[in-house]
């Protein structure tokens, strides 16, 4: 019995340790992910697309797609952030998290396309990217990558302003380095 409980904890304690390590923090390079878009076209970070550039990631389920717009509107008027050159927005949305029909998240996601006609929205059906980068599940979480996917700025959920100011400078700062 005693050797079971050993065991147990063991194991518990390596679980335990094999999450605190896969979790995504500033400095450190982010695993690759691949995804597909609403159109089917398949996205990774080595995309042409996104080579070479900066890039911010909106993370959320459909349920906390609205809990950063203030940060996604000031990252579309922000002067000096250089959108589509060295610069670019990614949505990705948590499919998993939602009991909500595919057909009503298409509708959700093309309104959100309206609305950041630029951005680049993925499609993440098991929480592949929640898992391997340590994101959290029902909030909108939002990291900025450099151009060697260096993690320069993650934040899980509502980001209050000066959050927001300090996402749009970091993305200032690294979109020219």
């Amino acid at each position: 019995m005693k050797k079971a409980l050993v065991f147990c904890a063991a194991i518990l304690f390596f679980l335990g340790s094999t999450a605190v390590a896969a979790e995504l923090r500033v400095g450190a390079k982010a695993p690759d992910f691949n995804f597909k878009d609403t159109k089917g076209k398949a996205w990774s970070m080595n995309s042409p697309e996104l080579a070479g550039k900066v890039i911010s990631i909106f993370y959320a389920d459909p349920g906390s797609k609205d809990m950063n717009n203030e940060a996604q509107a000031a990252l579309k008027t922000a002067p000096g952030l250089d959108r589509n050159v060295r610069y670019k927005g990614l949505g990705v949305v948590n499919l998993k998290a939602s009991m909500v029909p595919n057909f009503v998240l298409n509708k959700i996601i093309a309104g959100k396309q309206k609305e950041a006609p630029d951005a680049i929205f993925l499609l993440d059906p098991d929480y592949a990217l929640l898992n391997s980068w340590g994101l959290t599940n029902k909030v909108s979480n939002v990291i900025v990558l450099d151009k060697q996917r260096i993690c320069r700025f993650i934040y899980k959920g509502k980001l209050p302003k000066a959050e927001i100011d300090k996402l749009v400078n970091v993305i200032r700062e690294y979109q020219v380095k």
